[in-house]
């Protein structure tokens, strides 16, 4: 009676995971959108800043154009 209970409660678990991993699939797949835009992007620091020590002194930034190449 005990096997019964833990394969019936391990059948119960395996079929969870698998209905689990199927509906996140699912909803990946059909509200998330692909990748459209793909730029390489190159950040710039300043360092002429006054504080002493090795931390940069701004945000970075980049200028990305997204008409073309």
């Amino acid at each position: 009676r005990a096997l019964l209970r833990g394969a019936l409660g391990l059948s119960l678990a395996l079929l969870l995971l698998w209905a689990s991993l199927f509906l996140y699939g699912s909803f990946y797949w059909a509200y998330l959108p692909a990748a459209a835009v793909l730029r390489p992007l190159h950040l710039a620091f300043r360092s002429d800043c006054d504080s002493p020590g090795p931390e940069l002194c701004s945000f970075p930034s980049a200028n990305v154009s997204l008409l073309g190449e």
